[in-house]
């Protein structure tokens, strides 16, 4: 269960589930110009949450009350020094507006697994609204849009996670490969390569990213490239079955495009 802490109280111990809360901290910002120039005090809220080592990361709450912008890393005595604690508006605002976008994301699933699409792309901008950084919104809209062909728009939500570091996580695993394989088959190969290669500067230990990086390449025609990160792949894991049969394939048709492009023998004629 998701708790916060009273105000003036250091967080507690970790036992099954990390610590999340809301703090507030203050800023000046000078607005006006000569004679009403004035300082203004300004609460900024953010959205902590504890890491395995006991660190905390830090996120902006955006107008919606929804964590957002750029993650920023504080110890714990930081966190305590610098901020203070809001557990009301954490369970009243923060709590209530994460879940209502998960549900709304759920309800847009629903409908994509449904073959609903036109529900599914309203039920996913409506959460898409009030958090723009969700992971499972990003890639369902891009999904919902790949599944009605509309290209350019899949197009425009592929580089939209290609800035969202987090879309690439293990948690999200299986819709980045959905994601990838749909973007191939649609012949997106550039956009494919661009989203893969995305993965693969944050992680180079995935032998099945290398196989999909190898078979885009290879309906692309660029066949040694293409064996180049099969190999890679089958050094991370040699029983990795597709990517022995697509060197197979690859060896096929280099086989015959050798054949294509050799000449004939010249006809001998006796007389």
């Amino acid at each position: 269960m998701e708790h916060a802490v009273a105000p003036g109280q250091a967080p507690a111990v970790r036992t099954t589930e990390p610590f999340k809360g809301v703090f507030s901290t203050q800023s000046q910002t000078v607005i006006g110009f000569g004679a009403t120039k004035r300082r203004v005090k300004q609460n900024i809220y953010v959205f902590a949450e504890e890491q395995a080592d006991g660190t905390f990361t830090v996120r902006s709450l955006n107008k919606h009350f929804i964590p957002s912008g750029k993650v920023r890393p504080v110890t714990r005595d930081e966190l305590l020094a610098g901020y203070l604690p809001e557990p009301d508006l954490y369970l009243n605002k923060v709590v209530p507006m994460m879940r209502q976008v998960r549900e709304t994301v759920e309800v847009a699933d629903g409908h994509r697994e449904q073959g609903e699409h036109m529900s599914a792309e309203f039920e996913y901008k409506n959460a898409l609204r009030v958090d723009e950084e969700h992971i499972r919104a990003t890639f369902g809209l891009g999904l919902t849009y790949l599944d009605r062909g509309e290209i350019e728009n899949a197009n425009l939500v592929c580089r939209r996670i290609i800035t969202l570091e987090a879309a690439f996580g293990e948690e999200h695993k299986h819709l980045f490969n959905e994601f990838g394989i749909k973007m191939r088959k649609h012949a997106m190969y550039a956009q494919a390569l661009r989203y893969y290669f995305k993965a693969y500067r944050l992680t180079k230990g995935d032998e099945n990213l290398h196989y999909n990086i190898a078979r885009t390449y290879f309906e692309k025609g660029r066949l040694k490239l293409a064996r180049r990160f099969l190999d890679m792949a089958l050094e991370i894991n040699a029983g990795l079955t597709e990517a022995a049969n697509l060197i197979r394939a690859i060896e096929k048709k280099q086989a015959e495009t050798e054949a294509e492009a050799t000449p004939p023998a010249p006809e001998r004629f006796e007389w």
